[in-house]
């Protein structure tokens, strides 16, 4: 149970490179299990929520050979199926996708009860439904799945866009037989970097990133070479810090075309964005309150509205901050609140008073993005902080001791 040092109130200023997706690399590293032969992904986030998922790979039989900090090699050649144990399966909110890939790959999973970040329910029914769609069977009591002739084509309806139940789909899908049709299909951009890895493999999947994504079935896929896209939620993630601290800072790589309505966001509170080929700029005095509302893509992610919530702590008069995609994703305002954090919460929205600035405090990490939030008031505030439950910011942030030190600011990890 790791820490972070902070003595805070320094301006940051520089270059950070921006990690590879988080959110893609959980989701492609899962769907090797669907492929056969070799795969090697690169651009790799070195974080622990890959770790974990390459540890899940090697459970089943994978053999998974790290050929740099960022590159893996994974063959799928023997793999087997067999029970995950609840140690692996709770650390990770992507076990979820074991569910397409175990049926397609063998015709029987057991349901996994995933782990992750807890703020809310996130049930597996959709999940579920998706599965018996292609011809899948509920067993045992609710829990396994099984579709022993092998899953089916069929049109699957999302009676609202889900990402994780996307994405099941779509790995389930590429190997059913015939063509699956997925309508009100969720658009981030993931699901796209998903869907590119399997038609490098062989797959035939059309519409990634629209509403409605067409997969023609087929009976082998191979593996091949994969580069996993960047990350917007770092990039975001660091913007916001340069924000705070009154500082400049460009990050390198940062998906540009995904975070429009991030960047709007940022210029109603003040900030000023500057573009160049495949780095943004962001600098911003005077910060000043504004509405945010988070949204499925391409409207604002839910992934960086704690990170705005502690933008909208220091922004002149009132900002409300509304949650749309998770029922419960305030749980970290009560730790910025031993910071200075001037809020209530009122159903799904969280109305926040700007203040001066934060106040040096010892905060409690409680889920991934409300960690990073902790660290960014911990940056504005003039003085030592510490910020425990490190574990749950590394499952998404790699190196950030290293590069926020690269940007001037006064950071230690103790474990």
């Amino acid at each position: 149970m790791g820490k972070y040092i902070i003595n805070g109130g320094k301006k940051l200023y520089g270059t950070v490179d921006i990690q590879g997706s988080k959110n893609s690399a959980v989701a492609i590293l899962i769907a090797t299990l669907v492929t056969d032969g070799d795969t090697v992904i690169s651009n790799l986030p070195d974080i622990t929520d890959v770790d974990n998922c390459l540890k899940i790979l090697s459970y089943y039989g994978c053999a998974v050979k790290r050929e740099s900090r960022v590159c893996v090699k994974i063959n799928t050649d023997n793999i087997r199926n067999r029970t995950l144990p609840c140690n692996l399966i709770k650390k990770i909110r992507a076990s979820n996708y074991l569910i397409g890939a175990l049926l397609s790959r063998f015709g029987a999973c057991e349901l996994p009860e995933s782990g992750g970040c807890n703020f809310g329910s996130r049930p597996v029914d959709l999940h579920i439904g998706a599965m018996t769609a292609l011809g899948a069977s509920v067993k045992g009591g609710g829990k396994f799945l099984e579709c022993r002739s092998g899953l089916i084509a069929n049109n699957i309806v999302f009676p609202f866009k889900t990402v994780g139940g996307t994405v099941n789909a779509i790995i389930a899908a590429v190997k059913a037989r015939g063509t699956t049709v997925i309508e009100n299909a969720a658009r981030e951009p993931h699901i796209k970097d998903l869907s590119l890895f399997l038609n490098s493999c062989g797959a035939e999947i059309y519409g990634a990133g629209s509403d409605r994504i067409v997969i023609y079935g087929k009976n082998k896929l191979t593996g091949s070479l994969h580069t996993i896209d960047y990350d917007m939620i770092e990039a975001g993630t660091y913007m916001i810090y340069g924000l705070v601290t009154d500082g400049k800072i460009y990050c390198r790589n940062a998906p540009i075309g995904e975070m429009q309505s991030f960047f709007s966001s940022l210029k109603n509170y003040g900030a000023n964005i500057t573009v160049c080929n495949d780095s943004v700029k962001t600098e911003g005095r005077h910060m000043r309150g504004c509405d945010v509302k988070t949204a499925a893509f391409p409207g604002f992610p839910t992934d960086l509205q704690p990170l705005i919530t502690v933008l909208a702590g220091i922004s002149e008069g009132h900002s409300n901050i509304t949650e749309k995609i998770f029922s419960n994703r305030f749980g970290y305002v009560r730790e910025l609140e031993k910071a200075g954090l001037r809020y209530n919460i009122d159903g799904d929205t969280l109305k926040v008073s700007g203040v001066t600035g934060y106040s040096p405090s010892i905060m409690e990490a409680t889920d991934l993005r409300g960690g990073a939030a902790l660290i960014g008031a911990a940056l504005n505030a003039r003085g030592r902080s510490e910020i425990l439950n490190a574990e749950y910011i590394q499952r998404g942030y790699s190196e950030i001791v290293r590069k926020l030190a690269g940007l001037g600011a006064d950071i230690e990890f103790q474990p």
